[in-house]
């Protein structure tokens, strides 16, 4: 079982965790290093001062910033040799160095290493010239506006929905639904109205926000879209074809092994991707 930090969510797999707090508008939550923070401030501080994310360039000239400093042994080194030499022999660590990350555990470690965290930028998006580590991450790319900000999630849902794969990952009642003509999208906004004394509230599900604009971006999101996929496994559902599709990648349901997962997923988001083209 795995807890998200942020809302106390409890979810049954750590990729269902990761799916969760990718898709939260809400949550600051770093996708590449698949790290939740405690706010966006501290997101941003390690999108700029993380290796993992810093350029060729960036890392040539930062890296005299660096302290040689180990601060859960609260020791000084000499020199940023001697402090990595600590960091990979000694026990207490499971240092990786590629994130900057401590792991309580060698198992931990390894564990992370073999993640998506560490794979090539081997999956390229259809329609633009960005590169990611799973086909997931396309699938949201694409659904938050990323190729082009005219594009937005409901219509990849259409895309998806019009192509009639099979075995059907559309949820029935939305096919019904949509038979007989245009989709009909809700929209939700806030005002300073919101506002109970302390937080910003959403009326819908009630949650608080500390600022108005942390609450309309949640409304914004998919928090509040009905479920419209289905997975052909387990038949869970989910709201977005991202969130199906990252499912799929997971094996969390034994639906094939990772060889077909990947080519599944890749397919699909292939075929939906070439209906938004325009």
């Amino acid at each position: 079982m795995a807890q998200c930090s942020d809302c106390n969510k409890v979810f049954r797999t750590s990729q269902a965790l990761h799916a969760h707090c990718r898709d939260r508008a809400d949550h600051a939550y770093c996708e590449e290093c698949e790290r939740l923070f405690v706010h966006s401030e501290a997101l941003s501080e390690h999108r700029r001062n993380a290796p993992v994310h810093r350029s060729s360039d960036s890392n040539t000239t930062s890296s005299n910033d660096e302290t040689p400093f180990c601060a859960s042994c609260n020791r000084w080194f000499v020199d940023l040799k001697s402090l990595y030499q600590h960091l990979a022999n000694n026990s207490r660590h499971n240092w990786c160095f590629v994130c900057s990350r401590d792991f309580a555990t060698e198992t931990s470690l390894n564990q992370h290493m073999s993640s998506r965290v560490h794979n090539g930028y081997s999956f390229d998006c259809p329609l633009c010239s960005k590169s990611f580590k799973v086909p997931s991450s396309i699938a949201h790319h694409i659904e938050s506006g990323g190729c082009d900000a005219k594009i937005t999630r409901h219509q990849v849902k259409d895309a998806v929905h019009s192509i009639g794969i099979i075995p059907t990952i559309s949820i029935s009642r939305r096919l019904q639904s949509s038979s007989g003509g245009t989709r009909t999208i809700t929209t939700y906004s806030a005002t300073e109205l919101a506002f109970n004394g302390s937080t910003y509230e959403c009326y819908l599900c009630h949650k608080t926000f500390r600022k108005l604009t942390y609450l309309n971006a949640h409304l914004a999101s998919p928090a509040h879209d009905e479920d419209e996929f289905k997975c052909p496994g387990c038949k869970g559902k989910f709201k977005l074809i991202s969130a199906l599709v990252q499912h799929i990648e997971s094996e969390a349901c034994g639906m094939a092994k990772f060889k077909q997962v990947e080519d599944y997923a890749t397919s699909l988001t292939e075929q939906f991707s070439r209906l938004l083209k325009f």
